[in-house]
């Protein structure tokens, strides 16, 4: 299976893709940040009633949406939603905890991408199946990449000692900027280095949903 994610740029898209392409984003961040939300509030230590504040409102589209990954979703065709912030919500371990939470997004994409995987290979192959198939196929492969607020950057914030968590923190700021730069320089430069590197995850998965 040969994903076209990767060429998913508003420029390159009619107006019906358009649409949707902007309901495959909504409904992979709002069903990836909305779990994490979820899931962080139901094993907060100490929860919420003994002075821990959180937004209920987990599963809103609109307040799930970051403007930076957006961009990104549209100049590299992967992306993600507004980040709990790993001080508002404390675990008994922190570290690990977060970890185990930060798998969620990419855990819902991956489902997403199996489910609409067997409704395209059963009874619809219609273009919006292709590109919320696409998207959700992109998003898994892409949190591979060990930058914030990507899934994989958890484990390099689990290595990290106490004594220099003020780094990790400037790197979190950081990263959506460092990863709106390397798509930027992707898309404009002529040289496709990250698709080129990350071409063999997103084909790999998209073989995986196709004929799992």
């Amino acid at each position: 299976m040969e994903t076209g994610v990767s060429s998913l740029y508003l420029m390159s898209l009619t107006s019906e893709e358009i649409i949707y392409a902007c309901l495959a984003i909504m409904l992979i961040v709002t069903i990836g940040c909305g779990f994490t939300r979820f899931f962080a509030l139901s094993f907060a230590h100490p929860p919420p009633e003994e002075g821990v504040e959180f937004d209920y409102n987990a599963f809103n589209p609109i307040t799930n949406f970051d403007i930076v990954g957006i961009i990104v979703f549209f100049a590299g065709g992967f992306g993600w939603g507004r980040q709990v912030n790993d001080q508002e919500i404390r675990f008994k371990k922190q570290k690990l905890g977060w970890l185990i939470f930060s798998l969620i997004a990419p855990f819902a994409s991956i489902v997403i991408a199996l489910t609409v995987a067997f409704v395209q290979q059963t009874f619809w192959t219609d273009r919006v199946v292709e590109i919320l198939l696409d998207v959700s196929i992109t998003v898994t492969a892409y949190h591979l990449l060990p930058i914030p607020p990507l899934a994989s950057s958890r484990l390099i914030y689990l290595l990290v000692p106490l004594s220099h968590e003020r780094v990790w923190r400037l790197f979190s700021k950081a990263g959506p900027f460092i990863i709106l730069a390397m798509v930027l320089f992707d898309r404009f430069s002529g040289i496709p280095f990250l698709r080129e590197t990350m071409a063999p995850v997103v084909d790999a998965i998209g073989r995986f949903a196709a004929y799992h």
